[in-house]
């Protein structure tokens, strides 16, 4: 046999620049696949930073409004133990639309009231309410006093006091009743303590206001005198003040 030079195989060459050229497009295509799935990972990742970003500031919006509601609430009590009504719970008091009270004793039965507003006293609920002038008997423990409205009298005013939880009246009070336009002061008397057989007790006084406008009602409750059981120790021990708004309009 001779001995023939060996040469440069062209096939096998060629295999491997083929094989070479595949793995190269393999990694290739890997390299792409991990950088697709990076991508998609950094952006999910983004959507829950995003989300979370955005619940705590959803958060913190809650927090911020329940704050500042608390805070409108707590400047509704003055620093001089007051209550007062907000601007927006201004009642209008329409001198038609008052109720007629009854003028016989005969027969009672209960009728609405156009509210005024009410305010709360460390779970007193204080609700001042209206109705046409009324007739009234005063009893002094020993004699009967009829009181009739005139031809200026407005309305009766009416204040109610009762246990907020419960709606049982509390008595043994008294209500002193102030109403001013402006500076001017037009009625300053005490509310009749009074007992009804559609209201329970209350208190009262027909009141008389020059014109139309806008009108301040300062109530000034005292402290119930009476023993009471233990659910009541400690509270209503000071004479408390409520401030009202109300705008009249009389009969044309």
């Amino acid at each position: 046999m001779s001995n023939a030079p060996v040469g440069p195989n062209p096939t096998g060459a060629a295999h491997a620049s083929r094989s070479g050229s595949s793995n190269r497009a393999a990694l290739l295509a890997g390299g792409i696949v991990v950088a697709l799935v990076a991508v998609v990972l950094i952006a999910h990742a983004a959507r829950g930073t995003n989300a979370a970003s955005s619940a705590g500031t959803a958060s913190a919006m809650t927090t911020t409004m329940a704050t500042a509601s608390s805070t409108s609430a707590m400047s509704a009590t003055t620093s001089s133990g007051s209550s007062a009504m907000s601007s927006s719970e201004v009642m209008t008091i329409k001198q038609t639309a008052l109720p007629v009270m009854q003028t016989s004793g005969v027969m009672p039965t209960a009728m609405a009231m156009v509210p005024l507003g009410q305010a709360d006293w460390d779970g007193m609920n204080i609700e001042a309410r209206t109705s046409a002038p009324a007739s009234f008997e005063l009893f002094n423990g020993t004699n009967q006093q009829l009181v009739r409205p005139t031809a200026k009298t407005s309305f009766h005013l009416m204040v109610l006091l009762s246990d907020k939880s419960t709606g049982v009246a509390i008595p043994y009070s008294s209500v002193w009743a102030t109403v001013s336009k402006g500076p001017k002061i037009i009625f300053d008397e005490r509310l009749w303590p009074m007992i009804s057989r559609y209201m329970g007790p209350h208190y009262g006084n027909n009141v008389s206001l020059p014109s139309a406008g806008l009108y301040h009602v300062s109530l000034l409750v005292s402290p119930p005198v009476a023993a009471r059981h233990l659910e009541y120790k400690g509270l209503w021990l000071t004479p408390h003040k409520v401030n009202l708004t109300f705008r009249w309009v009389p009969k044309t």
